[in-house]
């Protein structure tokens, strides 16, 4: 579930003409709105990842979310044109909204969400240790015929000396 639409895009953070220089693979004159979408949904499930472990989500929609997804988003639709250098504002606003998800994920900040995801707790909280059974000891050794002993009784592979 993508955070902000294409329809936040163009009055909040780009130009219609921007906006198709960046998503014009086919020089259409027009919006691709398939690059559009994957771009916003890219943005949605980065903001996603950072957020899940304070929020229940999908996240419910806010200005801050959608300013989040939003500065993502032009963020990767600018890095898909290798030749289009990244302007200063749009690598700021990028770098900002990652150092924020970060301090949300780290609890340093928080979002505009009502309600913060509870962690459900596992069993009583001792470590339980498993081990499982030896493949090589002396014992499931013993008898073993693939090789000849050594003079500290272990054995050479058959193939040793070959």
């Amino acid at each position: 579930m993508a955070y902000a639409t294409q329809d936040d895009l163009v009055p909040l953070r780009l130009s219609q003409k921007d906006l198709i220089e960046l998503t014009d693979d086919d020089d259409t004159g027009a919006v691709n709105a398939a690059i559009v979408t994957a771009a916003l949904e890219e943005a949605s499930g980065r903001v996603e990842s950072y957020c899940r472990q304070r929020y229940v989500t999908p996240l419910q929609q806010s200005n801050d979310v959608k300013a989040l997804t939003l500065d993502l988003t032009v963020y990767l639709l600018f890095s898909r044109r290798r030749e289009t250098r990244i302007s200063d504002t749009v690598q700021q606003r990028f770098d900002q909204a990652i150092a924020f998800l970060k301090d949300i994920s780290n609890g340093k900040a928080s979002l505009d969400q009502p309600v913060t995801a509870q962690l459900a707790q596992s069993g009583s909280g001792e470590a339980v240790v498993t081990r499982k059974p030896e493949r090589f000891s002396d014992r499931n050794l013993d008898g073993y015929t693939g090789g000849d002993r050594d003079q500290r009784g272990g054995y050479f592979p058959y193939w040793y000396g070959m």
